[in-house]
């Protein structure tokens, strides 16, 4: 078992490096798209944070991740090294895409590919599963609506009376730093969800190390978004939409909140999903001549093939597994 446990936590922390590497754009890509921080120092903040939100957080999203889907009789220590090295390999694949996939997606799929092909769909628990799709449904959709709601108010009733340039740029002044508060308080909610992704399977498969899966996994993360976090956060950051600091911190906020109020529910939903449904409604309540709807494609579709990628690898490396061995 100790040799298998070894090969778990290499997996997970390879997968922890490449989410996190994905997932600070969400906390962090909103800042340096409009201008309020500079890329290394953004990703030096969202790597404290996310690390700080890892260690603390993210207890009741690994517990549906990891004993939600399907039971312990289900999930042995082998099943959790195939489910995470089959979500890693297609985070990997969309990373060196510069696509903002979700971890989230790719880990619950896993699971579910796994526990069809090793013991049927009567040991999945379809009510947690339904939770989970609807999470993810409800998501992205919250955080539009309240991005477009945010910032059309705020832009309406507050900067829509300020009639000198110079006022303006006061005011965004300001919100920079509001901005860059909200991606500290988002980083955490972020890092738990991440944490979870990568480390939930193993922490329910071998639970008696838990503290030492979860620690190893938020070092791996940190070393991810220093790495090689600022791929994807330009994507989230600068191509989406324009963005100043009011739009921005709109966004990032309504985002927060959202990602905030689903993991206290322990649900694994898709911070990127959710941020980049912020970042369409502050656009869309600029008009929708601002929102580049080509990029979005792209990134919808990504989301989509995930799950049947994710269900496919998953299953297809357990029965190669069970082939061999």
């Amino acid at each position: 078992m100790e040799w298998l446990l070894i090969i778990g936590v290499l997996i997970s922390s390879f997968m922890a490096f490449n989410i996190a590497g994905n997932d600070v754009s969400n906390s962090v890509g909103t800042s340096v798209g409009s201008g309020s921080i500079k890329m290394r120092t953004a990703l030096i903040m969202g790597a404290v944070f996310m690390f700080i939100g890892a260690l603390y957080l993210g207890s009741s999203v690994s517990r549906t991740i990891g004993n939600g889907i399907v039971g312990s009789d289900v999930m042995t220590t082998t099943g959790a090294l195939i489910i995470v090295l089959a979500s890693s390999i297609w985070i990997t694949i969309t990373l060196i895409s510069k696509i903002p996939i979700s971890g989230s997606d790719a880990i619950v799929s896993s699971v579910f590919g796994f526990g069809l092909a090793a013991a049927g769909p009567s040991y999945i628990n379809f009510d947690v599963l339904g939770f989970i799709v609807l999470s993810w449904i409800l998501s992205p959709l919250i955080g539009l609506s309240a991005g477009f709601i945010l910032y059309y108010l705020l832009n309406r009733g507050f900067l829509g009376k300020i009639k000198s340039a110079g006022g303006h740029d006061r005011v965004e002044k300001i919100f920079s730093y509001l901005q860059i508060g909200s991606g500290a308080f988002t980083a955490l909610n972020v890092g738990a969800i991440d944490i979870a992704a990568s480390t939930g399977v193993l922490v329910y498969a071998f639970g008696t190390v838990e503290s030492d899966i979860i620690l190893v996994g938020a070092v791996a993360m940190i070393i991810g978004v220093l790495l090689v976090g600022g791929r994807v956060t330009r994507t989230i950051g600068k191509r989406i939409t324009e963005l100043v600091p009011t739009r921005g911190f709109s966004a990032q906020i309504s985002m927060g909140v959202a990602v905030s109020f689903f993991v206290s529910l322990g649900m694994p939903i898709s911070p990127t999903q959710t941020l980049v449904g912020s970042v369409i409604g502050v656009g869309l309540a600029r008009g929708t001549d601002t929102v580049k709807f080509d990029v979005i494609k792209h990134i919808a579709t990504t989301w989509i093939v995930t799950i049947p990628a994710c269900i496919a690898l998953s299953a297809g490396i357990y029965l190669i597994f069970t082939g061999l061995f």
